[in-house]
């Protein structure tokens, strides 16, 4: 990074203070409605992540019950 760029980059961030802080949850004052939004975001995102994630496990098991399969097969009739 160029010195030019980096002086540029810290007056932005020092001029965004107001923007880059933290939202009031952050700070603790929440409401019923707030902290139960937040914790559905959570949640759901929890769910995502898992469902993704077990996905991919399930399609590496079957790669690998296919690669046994084909392992224990006769192939010499592919021969040419």
């Amino acid at each position: 990074m160029k010195p030019k760029h980096g002086l540029l980059t810290l007056i932005l961030l020092i001029s965004c203070v107001t923007v880059a802080s933290s939202c009031p949850v952050c700070y603790g004052q929440t409401d019923a409605h707030t902290a139960s939004a937040v914790n559905g975001a959570i949640f759901s995102m929890l769910i995502v992540v898992g469902a993704v994630l077990s996905f991919f496990a399930s399609f590496i098991i079957y790669l690998r019950k296919r690669m046994r399969l084909l392992a224990t097969t006769d192939n010499t009739n592919n021969l040419p």
